[in-house]
């Protein structure tokens, strides 16, 4: 059963990163998170999506801006995930910083989508009722984010930044027939998620496309909160995730960017 597998695979990875000595008890807390994220998928996949969400400014003088997560990971060396499959994000500069009036922010828009073409994977369109297995005859998995991102400098090299971010995704399963999950009898499923977050953050230059950032957020429909490092290269960003209420605390990522 693959909600068996999916408790299995946490208690395993749980085993990795305590002492032997903790093991039980961390063993005790895997199976209570395993069990949280059966009972709302949408929101543990949710952590995934925020990996690759943007909510930074754009550098002073770019005008617009792509991106795109390549790895994430619930383990300390990023792994390719679910979002990586398919993803892009922009950001585009509506006001530059003092343009219009002296201390004015600086007003990006920021954004992205991304779809799960690794679903195509587990999908076995041609199964029936009368089969002796249950099958996932369809699935979709996906989402996208908005968001609006005001930045104001300190001094030449360090900027403040607060940002708003609407964040969507969307989950369907369909099943070959029913099958009991938690009582109940399920031969499909639907879940949405819609998240409104605010979030702040600083922002230090030290060279020509070298930047570090500290972000923290936090998600007012959920009582999500977040916290991010990241390393910016001309092209590079390393960042490290950390999800105080999640499943797996610590997610690192690298993505790829381009401004213009």
């Amino acid at each position: 059963m693959r909600r068996n597998n999916l408790i299995l695979v946490c208690l395993f990875l749980s085993g990795l990163a305590l002492p032997l000595r903790a093991e039980n008890q961390f063993n005790s807390f895997a199976i209570k998170q395993a069990g949280t994220l059966l009972s709302n998928p949408p929101l543990f996949i949710y952590e995934f999506q925020r990996n690759m969400e943007s909510t930074n400014p754009l550098p002073p003088g770019k005008k617009f801006g792509v991106n795109t997560h390549l790895l994430g990971g619930i383990v300390i060396i990023p792994l390719p995930d679910i979002t990586s499959a398919f993803n892009v994000a922009g950001k585009v500069r509506l006001h530059p910083e003092g343009k219009l009036a002296p201390g004015l922010p600086q007003l990006d828009l920021v954004g992205g989508y991304w779809d799960s073409l690794l679903t195509t994977l587990i999908e076995q369109k041609g199964a029936t009722a009368d089969d002796t297995e249950t099958k996932i005859t369809r699935a979709k998995l996906g989402g996208s984010y908005t968001g609006v991102v005001l930045t104001s400098s300190l001094e030449p090299r360090v900027r403040l930044f607060w940002g708003y971010k609407l964040s969507m995704l969307n989950m369907e399963i369909g099943l070959n027939r029913p099958e009991t999950i938690l009582g109940n009898k399920v031969s499909s499923f639907k879940s949405e998620l819609t998240e409104h977050t605010v979030s702040a953050g600083i922002e230090h230059t030290y060279g020509p496309d070298k930047r570090w950032i500290l972000e923290g957020g936090y998600g007012v429909k959920n009582n999500l909160l977040t916290a991010k490092v990241s390393w910016y290269r001309k092209y590079l960003e390393l960042g490290l995730n950390i999800y105080p209420e999640s499943v797996f605390i610590m997610q690192p990522q690298i993505n790829l960017h381009f401004n213009f």
